[in-house]
């Protein structure tokens, strides 16, 4: 088996339903696997030909490849109302390609109720998916799976069995808040589990799988793509703590997510953009000032799809693109949103961080208060225009030229695409 590996290198935000969706076409994958996250962390795709964009939450964001088979690993964590939605409106037919392990840990309404509003994710700026409380049940191990509701669908397991382990999850979340509920509540719950179930194998089949056989049973010349969620600052492990998700975001996590030796790892790409962009209150010290962030909203509106918040948007920031490639020698950079700076005349880089005490460091420490108290130290590069009619590297002006050269010799990381566009083709070969 040969699997690459796509993951978003900064905060999210870096269009990787896009470079997906495009390298998903091109290169003729068997499978295409998501194994991390849920709808916290939604991809856009604007197929070729239409003005249309699809929004992906849940399954992989490849469409209208007839061959290719969606596996969603038990490294995720699922939510079967959305789901049921996004199989729903998808444009193209997937069914009987669709293949979700009966081992992943299902977000409820209880584990939602209880992110939003509460202290963390408001001090954090949380999407209030109710991810980071699903990964928690997940870790105490008391979380309700995928084949607790095949089981009652199947009649091998009674709905009261069903309520009851409903009850108790949330009990387990937050006993003082949820032992005030009626049990309507918890029924409830179990009835739009069970109706969602229905149909999503009414309109896809069955798709509630055992992982591990599913696993041993693919032809070893296969060709798989992993489509990583979220991005690696956000990794729970290495990223900007605590402003993470709930779990680990790395290329390694994800062959982990998967199950899947890193032995099979062929080629991996981690996406970057132009200019940087995030959600919420983190220390950003790339910040761009009002006048300079209105040249990028004009050509995009920056808004995160899970929650409808405006991004906001900063310099392209080496020392912590230097932090997350830490661990991930050989991949290959994927430059996109270049086509976005247009309206930029000079183009900033942060080359090093001058910390309080004097001292200049190439990498993003990981202290939280000397990120805090650090000031960026710019580079000028000449802005490069509108390149959203190049088609080929040769194309491409000698301005954007010399940035990616800059990028590559201060990264030493090779790039391999850029991106010159919303579309799902605007994505340009440079090896």
């Amino acid at each position: 088996m040969k699997v690459d590996v796509i993951v978003g290198g900064l905060y999210g935000d870096e269009g990787k339903g896009k470079v997906v969706s495009c390298l998903g076409s091109k290169n003729q994958y068997d499978y295409v696997f998501r194994v991390n996250a849920s709808t916290n962390a939604s991809h856009s795709v604007q197929l070729e030909g239409s003005d249309k964009v699809i929004i992906t939450k849940q399954l992989p964001s490849v469409f209208f490849q007839e061959e290719v088979k969606f596996v969603v690993g038990p490294g995720a964590v699922l939510n079967l109302t959305a789901l049921r939605e996004e199989v729903y409106e998808r444009p193209d037919d997937i069914r009987d390609r669709v293949n979700i392990a009966s081992t992943i840990a299902l977000l409820i309404e209880p584990y939602i109720e209880k992110t939003v509003g509460s202290t963390i994710s408001k001090s954090l700026g949380s999407t209030n998916q109710g991810t980071g409380v699903a990964v928690v049940a997940r870790t105490r191990r008391h979380c309700l799976r995928l084949y607790d509701v095949q089981n009652c669908v199947e009649g091998r397991m009674r709905k009261e069995e069903l309520i009851e382990k409903i009850i108790f999850t949330s009990i387990e979340t937050d006993e003082g808040y949820f032992s005030k509920k009626p049990k309507s509540y918890f029924v409830q719950i179990a009835e739009e589990l069970l109706e969602d179930y229905k149909a999503i194998v009414r309109k896809v089949g069955e798709f509630c799988i055992d992982y591990t056989k599913f696993l041993n049973e693919i032809p070893e010349e296969s060709k798989v793509l992993i489509e990583g969620c979220n991005g690696i600052m956000l990794d729970n492990l290495h990223g900007l703590n605590p402003y993470t998700t709930s779990a680990s975001t790395a290329i390694n996590a994800l062959m982990n997510g998967a199950n899947i030796s890193p032995y099979e790892l062929n080629d991996s790409y981690i996406i970057c953009t132009g200019y940087f962009c995030c959600l919420n209150r983190r220390p950003f010290l790339t910040e761009m000032s009002e006048e300079e962030a209105e040249k990028i909203y004009v050509n995009n509106d920056e808004v995160d799809n899970a929650e409808g918040m405006r991004r906001r948007v900063g310099w392209f920031d080496l020392p912590t693109l230097r932090k997350a490639l830490t661990g991930h020698k050989h991949a290959k950079l994927i430059m996109n949103k270049l086509d976005i700076m247009k309206d930029l005349e000079t183009i900033k880089v942060c080359t090093k961080y001058l910390l309080a005490d004097g001292t200049e460091v190439s990498y993003m420490p990981d202290n939280l208060l000397e990120v805090e108290e650090a000031m960026p130290v710019y580079e000028e590069l000449e802005g490069w225009g509108d390149i959203s009619q190049v088609n080929s590297k040769e194309e491409l002006p000698i301005a954007l030229r010399k940035f990616l050269e800059f990028i590559e010799k201060e990264t030493n990381f090779e790039v391999a695409y850029i991106g010159n566009g919303r579309g799902q083709e605007a994505l340009i070969k440079m090896k």
